[in-house]
């Protein structure tokens, strides 16, 4: 059977269409001009060349009849089309503007963050370390970095690193946290771990204006260590504050004698053995020219005649009204009855951008606000602990049988507050006593929210917390009614009936006409 030359030719050309899809497809899915791309465009040319050779007759009438003509035509607008659209994407790609057509400005930057943005005089760099495994979290950054880019004028740029590919330039920065921020201009730095225009906005104006702070952690009584590497050790503490640009001395206050000029806060970590009322009259004297203590202890069964001349505890209690109560605290939200879990957080700088981020305390004894006759000090219980737990103060029961109930006639029930903030207004001195210090051991410094809670409050104890506030965005509430079966049907005829058919209609009455005139 004799297979005609014009079949031949069709055969050819719906190879190449063939052949040029599957060749779009691949690139689509693999995105690389690959070999056997180049291949499949070679056999497409062939395809086509064949076409062409088999029926040389159908090319000519194609290229010099009417219909010729009105492709030409057709290519010719279609040419002209894309060079426009060529130009307005070249214009609109080298003089980018991006707009918020929200009513509530939702995606826009604050005015104080573009009023910041407006007074850099040098260039700004942000590095983003996420990983592979933060890519999600990395885009839905993107958007935010890009508005600090636009509104900066070109002073601020950003560049995304993965700490695994390279964990050098990730330890240059002190970045411990996968999917953290670092603001960097010239020598200076700092680290934002959670990630939103409040925190970038703050970090970066410190970052414009700089200030040192040192705090002293006192030595001398059993404290922690903290430059300790040992799972009950600060070193983690140690790498976060200087992530943060902090500095940080020990402090032995006998052998010094003064607490010194340049200290922004004293830590306390746990005395293990009493404090000398030498040493108490000195830390007395720097909180009234507007100081700053930390104090952090543990629950540990003091003897009777302990408590009454423990002088740390007892001018805490007379001076600040804040008292650590002799018990140890269970809590029966948790698998772990001897972990204080936080249920409640106070409103207050510290605590109000933690959410809902737990954080736990191993051991922890609860303290107790007592009245105070001193009206300038304003007191807050910042984190509570459940109804669930009460301070248990019957510690036979917990050395010799490691079981304990709740007494209700002798220990109080929660909740329970775990950490207390103190600030005088008058002297201009806070003071922060914490129930606990394992949650900020090596061990568990990053666990759920522990790190983040105690990184707030270094920054609310030497003054540096969130002076920045952001205009709030509202959201304005709309409300969308269901439509009714008659509007359903209306919208339906219209869109799926009506102007479809309308487009078949004059298609087929366009073609009919032409006909005719053939």
């Amino acid at each position: 059977m004799k297979i005609r030359r014009s079949h031949l030719a069709t055969i050819a050309y719906w190879v190449c269409g063939a052949i040029l899809m599957a060749a779009g497809a691949w690139y689509v899915l693999n995105r690389e001009f690959d070999v056997l791309i180049r291949i499949a465009l070679i056999m497409a040319i062939i395809a086509l060349m064949l076409g062409v050779l088999a029926d040389p007759e159908r090319v000519r009438k194609a290229i010099t009849g009417r219909q010729a003509r009105y492709g030409s035509n057709a290519v010719l607008f279609s040419l002209a089309f894309v060079g426009i659209l060529a130009v307005l994407n070249f214009i609109v790609f080298t003089n980018p503007i991006k707009l918020d057509l929200t009513e509530d400005k939702l995606y826009s930057l604050s005015p104080e963050t573009i009023q910041i943005l407006d007074e850099l005089e040098e260039q700004v760099k942000i590095f983003g370390f996420y990983s592979v495994n933060m890519f999600s979290s990395r885009e839905n950054v993107r958007p935010l970095l890009d508005q600090y880019h636009l509104n900066s004028k070109g002073r601020l740029d950003y560049e995304f690193i993965d700490p695994d590919e390279d964990p050098i330039m990730a330890q240059q920065f002190n970045v411990i946290r996968d999917g953290s921020l670092v603001i960097t201009l010239g020598e200076t730095s700092e680290v934002v771990d959670i990630v939103s225009e409040e925190e970038i906005t703050a970090a970066l104006y410190r970052v414009l204006n700089p200030q040192e702070h040192k705090l002293y952690f006192v030595v001398g009584h059993g404290e922690r260590d903290i430059n300790g590497t040992d799972e009950f050790g600060f070193s983690e503490l140690a790498r976060s504050l200087e992530s943060k640009n902090y500095q940080y001395e020990n402090l032995n206050l006998l052998s010094e004698g003064n607490v010194p000029e340049d200290a922004s806060a004293l830590v306390i970590g746990v005395p293990m053995a009493q404090f000398l009322e030498t040493e108490v009259e000195l830390i007395s004297d720097y909180m009234q020219e507007a100081g700053s203590l930390i104090v952090l202890f543990e629950p540990m069964p003091p003897a009777a005649e302990e408590i009454e001349t423990n002088l740390l505890e007892n001018y805490l209690r007379a001076e600040w009204g804040i008292d650590a109560v002799n018990n140890i605290v269970v809590d029966m939200s948790s698998n772990q009855p001897f972990y204080g879990v936080s249920t409640y957080y106070a409103d207050h700088p510290i605590t109000k951008n933690m959410g809902n981020l737990y954080s736990y305390f191993p051991t922890v004894r609860s303290l107790k606000v007592l009245d105070n006759q001193v009206p300038t000090i304003t007191r807050t219980e910042l984190v509570l602990t459940g109804e669930r737990s009460w301070g248990e103060t019957d510690w036979k029961a917990i050395e010799e049988q490691g079981q304990v109930e709740f007494n209700e006639d002798m220990e109080e029930g929660g909740p329970l507050p775990l950490i207390v903030s103190a600030e005088d207004s008058v002297q201009n001195s806070r003071i922060l006593v914490f129930g606990d210090s394992d949650f900020v051991t090596n061990l568990f410094f990053y666990q759920y929210g522990n790190r983040d809670l105690f990184l707030y409050s270094i920054d609310w104890i030497v003054g540096e917390e969130q002076f920045i506030n952001l205009t709030p965005k509202e959201t304005t509430s709309r409300y969308v009614l269901p439509p009714t079966n008659q509007v359903v049907g209306m919208v339906f005829l219209i869109t799926i009936v009506l102007i479809p058919g309308v487009v078949v209609v004059a298609g087929v009455s366009t073609w009919w006409q032409r006909r005719k005139r053939e």
